[in-house]
């Protein structure tokens, strides 16, 4: 037997969104609307939605922190260059203003594939701001072309057992 549950009453999931271009709008829409449709029959969602140049208004800023106050999710949507110096004390005074005890805050690199130094930077800056914002850090940060991780295309007992006894083992040590 199925037992179907009402989101009548539920809290909803809120989401803050902080893009950078309208090619990181476009990109955090559709990251958006994959989760909706997802966990549509789970969750209620609330999206709030703002241009990190927009940061620089401090009625809009004050906007924003107290989004960050109830944000289960923060996401933002970047080109993968560093926070404009606003935006960064912004996010440091969110700090005060969140209440809640958990959530995630999540990053996308929207710009060319690859990790340099900005995006380094970027990524050690928002995983600190995650850390002291109470929240998980989950950077979705696009790959070079050919460095994925690749997974073997046999991975039949024949070439496992190989693969053991050229490093000289006879099991594979999990539980040691």
């Amino acid at each position: 037997m199925q037992e179907t549950l009402s989101l009548e009453g539920a809290n909803s999931c809120q989401f803050l969104v902080l893009y950078e271009d309208v090619a990181a709008h476009e990109i955090a829409l559709e990251v958006c609307g994959r989760l909706m449709a997802r966990f549509e029959t789970e969750l209620i969602f609330t999206f709030n939605f703002w241009k990190i140049k927009d940061l620089e208004n401090s009625a809009s800023a004050h906007w924003a922190a107290e989004a960050v106050a109830r944000a289960d999710i923060i996401l933002f949507s970047l080109t993968g260059r560093d926070l404009p110096p606003e935006a960064a004390k912004w996010l440091d005074s969110c700090v005060q203003a969140r209440t809640k005890a958990e959530g995630a805050l999540a990053l996308i690199i929207t710009g060319l594939p690859g990790v340099g130094p900005a995006v380094e930077m970027l990524l050690s800056r928002m995983q600190f701001a995650a850390h002291r914002l109470r929240m998980d850090f989950l950077p979705l940060v696009p790959l070079p072309p050919g460095a994925g991780i690749r997974a073997p295309m046999d991975s039949s007992p024949a070439l496992l057992n190989g693969d053991r006894e050229e490093s000289g083992g006879t099991h594979w040590g999990l539980n040691e």
